[in-house]
């Protein structure tokens, strides 16, 4: 997946895990986010997902029941955000210079953006039956980075769940998962970065949350960036224009059931805007939502969910 993991465990009893069983459970997920690269990494040309890409014709795919939990909770997530969120977007974000190619001079000439948006849409994507899908137009690719980081997390924490295991804290490049409380006895502290563009991590904190049983996941357009003519453009492409987004949400932390459920909201709702993304926050049960909004004196203002602030320790 391109990027690190961290997993702290608390044993029953304050036990701590001996050389042998942490061996054997570092091995398991290993192994574990081995085959999920095997099956999502575009990155690896024998993946499912690449193999899928290069079919060249609408015929249905076999794919794994994993790659389908993925494909069918994207395309639940699109269509609840009324298409902020496509899995399919990759050629508008590679011409806009966020891909693995090298990205042309200036800004993309128009007509490509356009010929772009053709060749995207999730609804080019069919959902065969529990073991297949198909494209309706051969051009279309698929790219799940804005949601495999969060699947990698429930599939880490359910294998950890498995084993015995109800007390940890699950992090894959900043998506994590936690459960029960910590070693002091408390829920988990999980700190939201200061979306102040190129910050290291963990430099400055926004906002400090406590967290069990829950998931969370924090989408913005502070560290992944171009800049054309002077001008900063966001990664975040909004699919209906083929343009990055101009507003001024700067970064958004979803709080959800599930860590695949609050990656794929986070990039919905960095896309949407504020006020849009909001009121879908609200209307869906288990989501709470935090905002922030980049001021003109180079402040955030904070804007949350009615139901955030249980979250948030007493005097923060």
């Amino acid at each position: 997946m391109g990027t690190f993991y961290s997993i702290t465990v608390i044993q029953g009893g304050g036990k701590v895990l001996s050389d042998e069983a942490f061996g054997e459970l570092k091995s398991s997920v290993d192994s574990l986010l081995e085959e999920i690269n095997r099956q999502m990494s575009t990155y690896d040309p024998d993946s499912e997902i690449s193999r899928f890409n290069r079919l060249d014709d609408t015929s249905a795919f076999v794919i794994s029941p994993e790659f389908m939990r993925v494909i069918i909770e994207a395309q639940r997530i699109s269509e609840l955000s009324g298409g902020a969120f496509d899995i399919t977007v990759g050629p508008l974000v590679g011409l806009w210079g966020f891909g693995p190619e090298e990205p042309e001079a200036g800004y993309p000439d128009s007509a490509k953006i356009a010929a772009a948006r053709e060749t995207i849409g999730y609804r080019h994507l069919v959902v065969v039956d529990d073991a297949h899908i198909r494209k309706t137009i051969p051009a279309l690719r698929l790219d799940l980075n804005a949601i495999a980081k969060g699947y990698g997390v429930d599939a880490v924490a359910e294998l950890l769940e498995r084993r015995g295991i109800d007390e940890y804290l699950v992090d894959i490049g900043g998506e994590l998962a936690a459960a029960g409380n910590n070693v002091d006895g408390t829920a988990w502290k999980v700190g939201i970065q200061k979306p102040v563009p190129e910050s290291l991590p963990g430099a400055e904190l926004q906002q400090v949350l406590e967290l069990s049983n829950v998931a969370i996941a924090t989408s913005g357009d502070y560290r992944n960036y171009i800049e054309i003519d002077g001008r900063k453009f966001s990664h975040e492409i909004d699919p209906a224009t083929g343009y990055p987004v101009t507003h001024t949400l700067a970064s958004v932390t979803v709080i959800a059931p599930t860590c695949m459920e609050a990656d794929g909201l986070a990039t919905a709702f960095i896309v949407m805007g504020t006020e849009k993304a909001k009121a879908l926050a609200e209307r869906l049960d288990g989501i709470e939502a935090l905002f922030y909004e980049r001021q003109e004196d180079g402040s955030y203002r904070e804007i949350l969910t009615s139901g955030a602030e249980k979250y948030i320790p007493a005097g923060e």
